[in-house]
């Protein structure tokens, strides 16, 4: 006797439908920094951090810590000087900052003392491509893959120029400078 085959229930057999009646969600006003790296942007065609990763607070490798890290020692009792071991942890905040050259939010975890010197550097832009050797110290590898994001896209490109533009002003000021200085007086009498 031939086995048949269980009937499928009668909802199965009706077409599916090949659209979506719900309004389509539109892209959020800011974007996670991690995503923002990997969305356009090849990361083989960034170069590794120099200063690796923190292998002591590895949370720090994800988001603009500033060198701060979690903090070890002893809370001490008044009355019996009793030590008690405890840790200090750096105040960490998510915050949606604005990337001019990025055009856009960007979603990042962040300190409040890094949050300041971003402040004073005239927003995440001027701190992410800040040139000395501590602020690329300090920017962590997550920092450092969003600097170069942000050199890359073409915002990025015209600050480098306006700024480089600034520098050979500058330079060539201070070069006048120099030789009217040097013109006017023997070498004997400048002192540096």
């Amino acid at each position: 006797m031939p086995i048949i085959p269980p009937k499928a229930p009668p909802f199965l057999l009706l077409p599916r439908r090949l659209f979506n009646t719900s309004t389509p969600h539109s892209l959020p006003a800011h974007t996670r920094a991690s995503n923002l790296i990997r969305e356009g942007l090849n990361n083989s065609l960034i170069p590794p951090y120099p200063y690796g990763p923190s292998l002591i607070y590895k949370q720090s490798n994800l988001g603009l810590y500033g060198l701060q890290k979690i903090r070890f020692g002893n809370k001490v009792s008044i009355k019996n000087e009793i030590k008690t071991r405890r840790a200090w942890r750096p105040n960490v905040h998510v915050k949606a900052l604005y990337s001019e050259c990025l055009d856009r939010m960007v979603r990042v975890r962040v300190t409040t003392r890094t949050l300041r010197t971003i402040d004073k550097n005239g927003g995440l832009d001027g701190y992410l491509l800040g040139g000395k050797t501590r602020r690329v110290r300090e920017l962590g590898e997550m920092g450092w893959r969003l600097r170069w994001r942000v050199m890359v896209s073409e915002g990025g490109r015209e600050r480098a120029a306006r700024e480089g533009l600034k520098l050979r002003d500058r330079s060539n000021r201070l070069g006048r400078g120099m030789e009217s200085l040097l013109g006017a007086s023997s070498s004997r009498d400048v002192l540096f």
